[in-house]
């Protein structure tokens, strides 16, 4: 036997996690066309709480997918949806993370605060969905999968948020 099956043999399969899929939602009557790509849609001379979201792309498996293509957009803190703010496209890096500096959205078409969000990966399916916010009292049951925990942090005499969240991506 040579040396290289000996060693094949001593290295454990790497598990699978088997991960649910994030669930899909309705992407909302937005135009996800043309967004920009920043990671600071927050300035300290903004309206609102700002909010610092760190989020990760996984496969089902737990692994990171890096270079996935993340379309993301929500409302101001009034719940008007500005089709020249509060919006970007972004790819994950090498541990299939994106982070993004925004304002914590407001209530917007009587639903819950929520950010719309639409990653493709060539090698997974779209994936179209919104996540909402744990402490919201408009929250529905129903969506809970989709909320994200939010942590109050003060900053330069101003409270603002800090949140993250695993997207799941299903493989084609």
């Amino acid at each position: 036997m040579t040396c290289a099956f000996l060693l094949a043999l001593q290295v454990p399969a790497q598990a699978c996690n088997n991960r649910e899929p994030t669930r899909q939602t309705s992407p909302g009557p937005h135009d996800f066309s043309a967004l920009p790509s920043e990671t600071r849609l927050w300035g300290e001379d903004d309206a609102g709480e700002p909010l610092f979201l760190r989020a990760r792309v996984l496969d089902t498996c737990g692994e990171p997918i890096p270079g996935a293509r993340v379309q993301m957009l929500h409302a101001d803190q009034d719940g008007y949806h500005d089709p020249r703010r509060w919006r970007t496209t972004l790819d994950t890096d090498e541990r299939g993370e994106f982070k993004v500096a925004t304002v914590f959205p407001g209530y917007a078409g009587g639903m819950a605060r929520h950010i719309h969000f639409i990653i493709n990966h060539p090698d997974h399916q779209r994936l179209v969905t919104r996540l909402f916010f744990r402490h919201d009292p408009m929250l529905d049951k129903s969506v809970e999968d989709l909320a994200i925990v939010l942590e109050p942090i003060e900053r330069k005499e101003r409270t603002g948020w800090v949140g993250g969240y695993e997207f799941v991506l299903r493989q084609r």
